[in-house]
């Protein structure tokens, strides 16, 4: 595992640690829909527990902003990925729930000093993907920062 005293500590590391500390937030109790922020692993892998909502926040890739050429601003695209059990009644309107939760959550809040407000590119949703017991929902996240 890496710490900032083993290493130069990691600025998009830093970045899905922050985006994934503003989800946990999202909770009934604080005036969401779902209790999605319950449950959230920043390791790309489905939850063990097929029977419990979940929510996975991963990094797809990071490129250099072409808009600025000599600067060191990067661009980071990630993914939130909720799962439903699809037994549960209303599985799908839920998935809707937790894209709007995580919409809600991200809206205009910025991760990092260095980093603009996080944006939503696309929602995706999927009816039991690869014929898992689940419906899942992918938030597509452009996050842009200065290293």
């Amino acid at each position: 595992m890496l710490s900032k005293t083993a290493s130069p500590w990691i600025v998009s590391w830093d970045l899905l640690e922050k985006i994934a500390s503003r989800l946990a937030d999202i909770q009934e109790s604080e005036g969401y829909r779902t209790n999605i922020g319950a449950t959230i692993t920043l390791e790309p892998s489905q939850h063990s527990d097929e029977l419990v909502t979940g929510l996975t926040l991963v990094s797809l890739g990071i490129r250099r902003d072409e808009a600025k050429p000599q600067g060191r601003h990067r661009i980071m695209q990630a993914v939130a990925e909720a799962t439903v059990p699809s037994s549960l009644e209303e599985a799908h309107v839920q998935a809707h729930a937790i894209a709007a939760d995580i919409e809600d959550a991200l809206d205009e809040w910025i991760p990092l000093p260095n980093a603009l407000p996080v944006q939503v590119e696309d929602i995706v949703f999927l009816d039991r993907p690869e014929g898992l017991p689940v419906v899942a929902v992918q938030v597509a996240l452009t996050i842009r920062y200065r290293r």
